[in-house]
């Protein structure tokens, strides 16, 4: 048996869904009060209107023509992330090594500035001395200084991995409670230190992905007189939000001359649009 109108169409839809990328964002414009009327139809279940599904496949035809000559031009489908994927320790290899100022981005302190800004980590001068390590200790982003003292503690779940028992728990205690208290400050500072010195970032792809209780929890056979989660406010950022933003706030302060750079950024970003 040969398939219904409605099904042919439905496979025609889902095609073009499948156009929906960040390079034919300009060119939907228009297509704004054919997608209404569509989804009118939809809803009124007026799904044998030959005229409105006639007109759609017409602006699907035109918009996969004008998808592919854009990318005949640009290349914009070619994205080396997408083409081979990246894993969880990839990405955290790849973001140190931006941040970290003796990188071979040779950007020095340009990435590491604004994304410390951003955390609103406090900064004396541009030129700090800051050591930014990758998959140390288990930790998958680990930012340290010395002077004045403060550790930033990133947990990366690009991939969506599962929360391990007791994970976050034990980089807190291991780089911020431990260091704080070996340097005999005041119970109250030791557990909660201030912000704009000390912080646990838990870095994932959307709010879909939150922190599981039992990685912020004391394990069972430590000392009970510890707190039995961690007592510092952890902050939740995101891949397409604050990565993406920090991204696009360096790119505009490199040199356009240095296009190998400007498109490595171009490419990771588009990884997360």
């Amino acid at each position: 048996m040969g398939k219904s109108g409605i099904e042919i169409f439905s496979e025609v839809l889902s095609s073009y869904m499948s156009y929906k990328d960040k390079f034919l964002k300009n060119l939907f414009i228009h297509d704004k009060s054919l997608i209404n009327k569509f989804y009118e139809s939809f809803a009124s279940k007026n799904f044998n209107d030959l005229s409105i599904q006639r007109t759609f496949i017409l602006e699907f035809v035109k918009i996969k023509s004008n998808a592919e000559e854009i990318n005949s031009l640009t290349s914009c489908d070619l994205n080396i992330f997408k083409m081979f994927g990246v894993g969880e320790t990839m990405h955290s290899y790849l973001i140190t090594n931006l941040l970290n100022p003796g990188g071979n981005q040779g950007q020095k302190q340009l990435f590491l500035n604004i994304f410390l800004d951003m955390l609103n980590i406090n900064r004396y001068h541009d030129y700090e001395n800051w050591v930014v390590t990758a998959e140390k200790g288990r930790i998958d982003i680990l930012l340290k200084r010395i002077q004045p003292h403060s550790v930033i503690v990133i947990e990366n779940k690009s991939n969506y991995a599962i929360d391990q028992e007791n994970q976050i728990y034990r980089y807190w205690y291991q780089e911020i409670y431990s260091t704080i208290r070996n340097k005999n400050f005041p119970e109250n500072f030791i557990l909660n230190p201030p912000s704009e010195f000390y912080q646990l970032i838990y870095l994932s792809p959307s709010p879909e992905k939150i922190i599981n209780e039992i990685s912020i929890s004391r394990p069972l056979d430590w000392d009970e007189e510890l707190p039995k989660k961690v007592p510092m406010q952890i902050k939740q950022v995101y891949y397409p939000e604050f990565i993406v933003d920090w991204l696009q706030k360096s790119y505009d302060l490199i040199s356009p001359n240095n296009h190998r750079l400007k498109e490595f950024i171009n490419q990771y970003v588009d990884l997360w649009n």
